[in-house]
């Protein structure tokens, strides 16, 4: 009997132990084992805490160098008192002794479910709502509007570990009014490359970028991801975490939030040169945007218009009656049509940039009274970011990315609207016409000439990197940079892995390196000391961006790197269009014109030459959009006209010719006749083809692009000479000891006196001097 309550004691502790422990099985992904955590992590404040142990340890470790992960899902890192009010961090989450599971995430922010399909492609892209939104679905479906500011912690583990590990706060996009955090799982990320990987829920549409007064200023998205640096700063120790290398990584739209999160003063550590506190935020990593991108923030002058078709449509005009949640519902406030009427692509409940949230310092906006932020950005770049940021953007310019708005030019100089005709205008093979690029247009304009400015301002004192990716096949760059295409995932794009080939895997491997890299060291060029896989086998050094505009291109499974690379697209949008230009053209400018005409037209090997001779640059005759056909018909009836008038002419000159001796062909007035040189009798030395050639009727052709060989030797009179090169005169000079064995040509001016045909040589001035003038376009 005295053994039997010990016996009973230890048969209960192992019944718990076994149901509680890692062996208790959640689910498998291909091989990818998810199990009960056996650890409880105890946190002073916070409370005990056990997770998801994510199994790697198979063939994804063998290729991948994939480590085993355990998640953290669901933490409550913040809290807000009613809406429209700051949030603040959560502390004692389970101050009790119960040990909470993390296994579950946590409720979206409000946000509207799509139901109709064609309204949600008039606000993206058709793709995205037929094949991304419905997988998203599942983790939106669950939402809480007082209650979702939750976090996803991935720790890599990793054996005999002698330092705290780097931190990455992902800050998703989907717009600033659908997705969530719990959408993209980090645990392979994490794993690859080693850090702690954390992903967070943030509010959106209303609830998280309305504007209301200058007491109410909105952007609470914008607290809301402050609050979780914060909660970082202070709890990440606890999970091996390292507060003083944290790495903010926004994609599409988070990439905007993550750009002006960093220059917030709680952030950044003050304002001036010198800063009162270490700053939060340690590395940058910015995909597609940034807050330069047009039409992704707004300004208090853009404000009055939409906010008062808001108050409309509430029948709501106080802070106080919008805050009531009996007057104004969740699904009110979810209803509202924030988007452009005039194009659905633009949604004007954006992050505000004036007056920002934590700027109380004067701006001077004598400059610029329509947007004071940028002017002090332009003006204070390395002032307003925190001390030794570190900063690698990157850009996929295949994806297909939505037009937010149609071309318009706002009225500005016609020459800088046909200069964009000019430079976007290609050939179609197929249809046989001439048609604008809206798409690499689009491109150039909202992603690549932003990210550049945006470039251009921070890199005084960093090296900036900027990476483009050309990789199209799942329109997102995360299933590369968080490396879905590796392995099985709890992620919308889940099932990637099944699909990637080899060099999708390549790409994913070489991308994840950099950002290790810029993760562990703040320096794409120094290994990240936990990278065992062959592609981390580099000894190239990647320069940075300026001043010589090196691109990293990943690209086919290769990573290279091109110098000189879209400078056109800077040139055209940051400094042509940008300082609206009405100045006389210059010679800057037109080698800009010519640089952008080559780079638009060397990619289409099938364009028309001789149409393209006919393009012209100030017309509007070969614009897409312009159906005019009064010049159509002018420009052809001249033609017709003097196509005639030029007929006319040559049969009277043939007709008053007929009685011409050979001898009248020779050019006289004290020059010698030239004869060319007959390709059979002197082969070319270099292996070229001949610049003559006889067709099979007899006759002589030239080829313009060859050069013309010519005989000026008095005793080769034996060589015959056509009609052709009797025009042609030369002139020597006995007293230019250097002058190669073919003469100059000089234009010549044939006339007739006395019924004998004479040529003359014209000197032809320069106005300019030949260095200062760029190359003739075509």
């Amino acid at each position: 009997m005295f053994y039997l309550p010990i016996i009973l004691i230890c048969f209960n502790h192992h019944l718990l132990l076994h149901t509680t422990s890692a062996s208790s099985l959640l689910f498998t992904l291909d091989n990818v084992r998810y199990s009960l955590s056996d650890r409880v992590l105890t946190i002073p404040k916070l409370g005990a805490l056990r997770g998801i142990y994510i199994d790697y340890e198979n063939e994804y470790n063998k290729k991948y160098n994939l480590v085993n992960v355990e998640a953290f899902l669901g933490v409550q890192y913040g809290l807000y008192h009613g809406r429209f009010e700051p949030s603040k961090e959560r502390f004692e989450l389970h101050p009790t002794t119960k040990v909470n599971k993390q296994i579950h995430f946590g409720p979206a922010c409000a946000q509207h479910i799509w139901t109709n399909h064609s309204e949600l492609a008039r606000i993206r892209t058709e793709k995205f709502a037929q094949d991304y939104y419905p997988k998203l679905l599942k983790y939106i479906q669950k939402q809480n509007e007082q209650q979702c500011l939750y976090m996803n912690i991935y720790q890599p583990q990793i054996k005999n570990l002698k330092e705290q590990l780097p931190v990455v706060l992902f800050i998703h996009g989907d717009g600033y009014d659908m997705g969530t955090g719990a959408a993209f799982d980090g645990a392979i990320f994490a794993s690859y490359t080693k850090s702690i990987v954390v992903t967070i829920n943030y509010r959106l549409g209303p609830f998280g970028f309305i504007y209301l007064s200058r007491e109410n200023k909105g952007d609470y998205a914008l607290h809301d991801i402050y609050t979780a640096l914060h909660w970082l700063k202070n709890y990440v120790t606890n999970f091996d975490g390292d507060p003083d290398r944290i790495t903010l990584y926004g994609t599409e739209s988070g990439a905007v939030l993550a750009s002006l999160v960093v220059m917030l003063e709680t952030v950044n550590g003050g304002t001036g040169t010198i800063k009162r506190r270490k700053s939060l935020v340690h590395r940058l990593i910015l995909n597609d945007q940034t807050f330069l991108s047009p039409h992704m923030t707004s300004i208090v002058n853009e404000i009055s218009s939409y906010q008062k078709d808001i108050l409309s449509q509430l029948s709501c005009s106080t802070l106080v009656c919008l805050r009531n949640q009996t007057l104004v519902k969740t699904k009110d406030l979810l209803e509202l049509n924030t988007y452009s009427k005039d194009n659905g692509h633009i949604n004007y409940l954006s992050p505000l940039e004036n007056p920002f949230p934590f700027f109380n310092t004067h701006i001077d906006t004598r400059n610029d009274r329509v947007n004071p932020l940028r002017m002090k950005f332009y003006h204070q770049s390395n002032t307003l970011l925190p001390e030794n940021l570190h900063i690698l953007l990157t850009i996929s310019s295949s994806i297909n990315h939505s037009l937010f708005h149609n071309i318009n030019f706002n009225n500005r100089n016609n020459f800088i609207q046909d200069l964009i005709n000019y430079a976007y205008t290609k050939w179609n093979t197929k249809t046989n016409e001439y048609y604008f690029d809206k798409d690499l247009f689009n491109y150039h304009q909202q992603f690549l000439g932003p990210l550049l400015k945006y470039a251009k301002y921070v890199s005084n004192d960093r090296n900036i990197h900027i990476l483009e990716k050309y990789s199209n096949k799942y329109q997102s760059e995360l299933p590369y940079t968080f490396g879905y295409v590796l392995a099985p995932s709890m992620s919308v794009y889940n099932d990637t892995y099944l699909n990637a080939d080899e060099n999708d895997k390549i790409e994913s491997l070489k991308t994840m390196n950099l950002f290790a890299n810029l993760i562990h060291h703040g320096d794409i060029n120094i290994q990240s000391p936990y990278c065992q896989n062959i592609q981390c086998e580099s000894n190239e050094k990647w320069n940075p961006i300026f001043p010589d505009f090196n691109f990293l291109v990943l690209k086919d499974g290769n990573l290279s790197q091109v110098r000189g690379y879209q400078t056109n697209v800077h040139n055209l949008f940051n400094n042509i269009i940008a300082n609206k230009s009405e100045n006389q053209m210059d010679i800057n400018l037109l080698n800009t014109w010519k640089t952008l005409f080559e780079v638009s037209h060397k990619m289409n090997v099938s364009t028309n030459t001789r149409g393209l001779l006919l393009i012209k640059p100030f017309s509007p005759l070969f614009d897409s959009n312009n159906n005019n056909q009064k010049y159509i018909l002018i420009l052809c009836s001249s033609i017709f006209v003097l196509l005639i008038i030029n007929f006319s002419i040559c049969i009277v000159l043939s007709k008053r010719g007929q009685g011409c001796r050979k001898r009248e062909y020779n050019c006289l007035n004290n020059h010698k006749q030239l004869t060319l040189v007959n390709p059979s009798e002197h082969p070319q030395q270099h292996g070229g083809s001949s610049p003559s050639s006889t067709n099979s009727n007899g006759t002589t052709t030239i080829d313009s692009t060859q050069q013309l060989i010519v005989n000026t030797n008095p005793n080769e009179h034996e060589h015959h000479s056509s009609p052709l090169s009797s025009l042609l005169c030369t002139t020597t000079n006995s007293s230019i000891n250097s002058t190669p064995p073919v003469d100059v040509l000089h234009p010549i001016n044939i006339t007739k006196k006395h019924g004998i045909l004479k040529c003359s040589s014209i000197k032809k001035t320069n106005v300019l001097a030949t260095s200062s003038l760029p190359e003739a376009i075509v």
